[in-house]
């Protein structure tokens, strides 16, 4: 009986038809769709597509990330994030995944964006994704209208006054953050409600459109310009930290504003009143800094229209005090109201003056001798520094050159530049002329540069340096320490010197880490071959510290402070000197320092010292020993434990920091082990000596602490004699490297040229023959191999014992015109020249031409 069996083949039959059915439905419905769609296995690999896909990707049977790459063309960071995104999907990891990109249009600049959306194929026995790829330009582009409705404003396209709230808002963050000032601007037109009863709305709409396409093109990047509504526009601008620097520009903007403005062949002219509030001091938030900029724009207003108010009254008369000095400046400049002062610099060494430094003075006529810090911010800020900079060049030089001609033993003059003066293109020639018309010897001249004007431009600055340099100049870094530099980068520009900043040297009796900073830096710069310079020395303590740590030279009022022309010329010639006493002349003395608070100690200490060669210096407290210390070299250093104010240990600590190289002793009638085993282990303290001591024992200890002091410098003076040497061994290495590396790189070159040499002699259709400068044949092609083929091996056989007469008697005129010759019968002309023309090869190159296919 089949009839079960029939009907079970039935049932198969209706439930195949049904998923033919159910298969050929979802096929119409994948092809009905506009989007291209493709059906995925688990490899990522398509196997199946709508018809959308078919007509327009294709690749069945491939992978769809290739295809994604090869026939979108979508870029590296799309393609990864698509990838990622599938993986998840086919992973099971994640359910759907979408992903929006954008990609320029062939036929023009128009943008369409593309959403792309996979989702895991449902009822698969295995994995698979089906993905879809959706045009959504037209959607991306409705959202960007409704957004730009919503902040911006449909007659000028600036940002509206919502929009330009969010600004206001990010802004004062911003300078909250970083501790900054932004300062909010109210601009409105005066009577423009006149404007548009008169020419009507449409009229007054294109005027405000033009204006807001010339205020947005006049401010920077980075400042905002908005329609608040009316006829009022809102500025915002960032990192605005000088009153005069809004005041230019709010000036700007009523100028801008009354510039002439064509509608429709009419002429507008108009004027505009503005209102300034400057965070935080005008208010700290977007509320309080738009009420103040608009009380400040109403009371403009009141005062006559066509000017600025700043929100606070007292800003208003120092913006126009600054605009007062900037126009006397000016004035200044075409009366020659500016003098110059120098002030010394004096070497460490020798103590007498090794340079001067230029700086200006205005000689107001009402005001007197005007003091820098007034009046050179704002030649910066108007840009008066430069010809203001070319006059300081130029009288340095002309100053210097009188004082050489008649006779003055002179020294170089330093001048500072300024950031605007490097960047206007025009410094060499300015320093060349200078030169040139004074007749300084150039190395009379030193400019000085700031450390942060090196570090901001560096690729910019270095070229301009070299020229410099080039000129026989001197250069040099002022203010260090007070950037982000190092000593180690400042190896890539050519200078000479580098002055530590005067807030190093004003503590540095009193602070550790002042002293450790600038001891760093004249290590590290004479590592670098640089010369340092100390500003700002006061103090007698200053300049003892600076000595012991071998600065070279020193500036300041303990010297000199900066004087006219006229004395300073005395002072040369009278060779004005640092005090001989505080330097390091001759040899040095062996120096010890006794501190203790009771006389009597320190009076016989001295009588048992003093016949043993030492100089004796004595100090009763600690504070004292420190001051002692900072104004003289000192070796060895034996100090009571217990004195008021400072115990012995606690002076030795802060010794060891303000003079590193000194032995230390303490000598105490108490047993504190704790404090003093504390204070030796650190390195603090030597040895601990006890009270009552014993004479003989005490001076071995003494003597045996001024040859550990000895041995130290002796091992400190080897150590720098190795440093150098291994610099130079580095250098010298550095530079044989350098050759064997160029070399190495001829021989590479030498060899692709020797191998594309050969090429070439195998593709020309004429045989070719080379011959050395002994006669032997060094090479030929093969078309010279298959036409002397009888005479054997050629290569290295002399030339004359086997090339054809008339060959050979070609070589013997070498150079000449061409010589006829027969080869089995054939005729030839026989071309000879001789090589290293114009290369540095040697000997002979000879080509035969068939006359056959050259015509004779």
């Amino acid at each position: 009986d089949v009839t079960a069996q029939v009907q079970q083949q039935a049932v198969l039959e209706q439930e195949r038809n049904a998923q033919r059915l159910a298969a050929g439905l979802k096929k119409s419905v994948l092809d009905a769709l506009a989007a291209p769609v493709a059906i995925l296995d688990a490899e990522g690999v398509v196997f199946d597509g709508n018809t959308p896909w078919q007509d327009l990707l294709a690749g069945q049977g491939s992978r769809y990330l290739d295809i994604c790459r090869h026939k979108l063309g979508l870029d590296d960071d799309v393609l990864k994030s698509l990838a990622d995104g599938l993986a998840d999907v086919l992973a099971g990891r994640q359910g759907r995944f979408s992903l929006t990109h954008s990609e320029q249009t062939a036929a023009s600049d128009a943008l369409r964006w593309t959403r792309i959306m996979v989702a895991p194929l449902q009822g698969a026995e295995s994995r698979g994704a089906v993905v879809m790829h959706v045009d959504v330009t037209e959607s991306v582009a409705a959202e960007e209208r409704i957004r730009h409705l919503v902040h911006f404003d449909d007659i000028t396209g600036l940002p509206n006054r919502a929009q330009f709230r969010e600004r206001l808002l990010e802004a004062v963050a911003l300078a909250s953050r970083h501790g900054q000032q932004a300062a909010t601007l109210v601009l409105a037109l005066d009577r423009f409600r006149a404007v548009n009863e008169a020419s009507g709305y449409t009229t007054g709409d294109r005027i405000l459109t033009i204006l807001g396409t010339r205020l947005r093109e006049m401010l920077r990047l980075s400042d905002t310009v908005a329609r608040l509504g009316g006829d009022q526009f809102g500025v915002l601008l960032l990192e605005t930290d000088e009153p005069r620097d809004i005041a230019q520009t709010a000036r700007r903007l009523l100028d801008l504003v009354g510039q002439e403005i064509n509608v429709d062949g009419r002429a507008f002219h108009l004027t505009a009143s503005i209102g300034i509030a400057v965070y935080p001091d005008d208010g700290d938030d977007v509320d309080g800094l738009l009420q103040g900029a608009e009380a400040a724009m109403h009371r403009a207003k009141d005062l006559g229209r066509n000017v600025f108010q700043f929100h606070d009254p007292s800003l208003n008369e120092r913006v126009k005090a600054q605009q007062q000095m900037e126009a006397e400046l000016r004035l200044a400049i075409r009366n020659e109201e500016f003098v110059l002062h120098y002030q010394p610099k004096t070497s460490c060494r020798n103590g007498r003056i090794v340079g001067l430094e230029a700086l200006i003075r205005w000689q107001h006529p009402q005001r007197g001798l005007v003091p820098p810090a007034e009046f050179i911010p704002l030649l910066e800020a108007t840009g008066l520094v430069v010809p203001v900079g070319e006059w300081i060049i130029n009288a340095a030089c002309r100053q210097v050159a009188e004082w050489l001609k008649a006779g003055v033993s002179c020294v170089p003059v330093a001048v500072n530049l300024s950031a605007r003066q490097l960047s206007t293109g025009s410094l060499y020639h300015t320093v060349h002329q200078a030169l040139e018309h004074s007749g300084l010897p150039p190395g009379y001249l030193d400019l000085e540069l700031t450390e942060s004007m090196l570090m901001d431009h560096v690729e910019e600055i270095i070229p301009v340096l070299m020229s410099l340099k080039g000129l026989g100049i001197r250069l040099s870094v002022d203010d260090f320490g007070t950037g982000y530099s190092s000593l180690s980068y400042l190896k890539r520009f050519p200078l000479d010197a580098l002055k530590v900043d005067r807030s190093f040297v004003q503590d540095i009796t009193a602070d550790p880490s002042d002293v450790s900073i600038t001891r760093a830096i004249i290590t590290m710069a004479h590592a670098l071959k640089l010369k340092v310079i100390a500003e700002g020395v006061e103090t007698e303590g200053q300049l003892g510290l600076l000595i012991a740590n071998h600065c070279d030279e020193i500036q300041g009022y303990y010297f000199s402070r900066p004087l006219p022309g006229d004395e300073i010329k005395q002072m040369l010639l009278r060779d004005d000197q640092l005090p001989a006493r505080l330097l390091r002349l001759g040899e040095k003395e062996r120096t010890l320092l006794l501190v203790d608070d009771e006389e009597n100690i320190l009076a016989a200490m001295k009588r048992l010292l003093r016949r043993e060669g030492y100089r004796l210096l004595t100090a009763a407290s600690g504070e004292e020993g420190l001051e002692v210390l900072a104004r003289n070299e000192v070796d060895v250093i034996l100090s009571d434990q217990r004195m008021p104010g400072m115990s012995g240990v606690e002076f030795l600590r802060r010794a060891k920091d303000l003079s590193p190289g000194t032995v230390r002793m303490v000598l105490s009638g108490y047993t504190e082990l704790q404090s003093v085993t504390s204070a030796i282990n650190e390195g603090a303290v030597y040895k601990f000596l006890t009270k009552p001591w014993d004479d003989a024992q005490l001076k071995e200890n003494i003597a045996e602490a001024f040859r550990r002091k000895d041995m130290s410098d002796e091992n400190l003076r080897l150590s720098e004699e190795v440093t150098v040497a291994n610099r130079e061994l580095a250098g010298a290495n550095a530079r044989l490297q350098a050759l064997l590396d160029q070399k190495q790189l001829q021989i590479v070159r030498d060899e692709t040229a020797l191998n594309v040499f050969q090429e070439v002699l195998q593709m020309l259709p004429w045989p070719l023959i080379g011959v050395d400068d002994d006669g032997m044949i060094a090479t030929l092609n093969t078309q010279a191999e298959e036409l002397l083929a009888p005479q054997g091996v050629l290569l290295g056989v002399e030339a004359r014992g086997v090339l054809p007469p008339g060959v050979a008697a070609a070589m013997q005129v070498c150079g000449t015109e061409p010589v006829l010759a027969q080869i089995d019968g054939h005729p030839y002309r026989v071309l000879c020249r001789t090589m290293g023309m114009s290369s540095a090869s040697k000997g002979k190159v000879i080509i035969l031409f068939p006359l056959g296919e050259h015509g004779g």
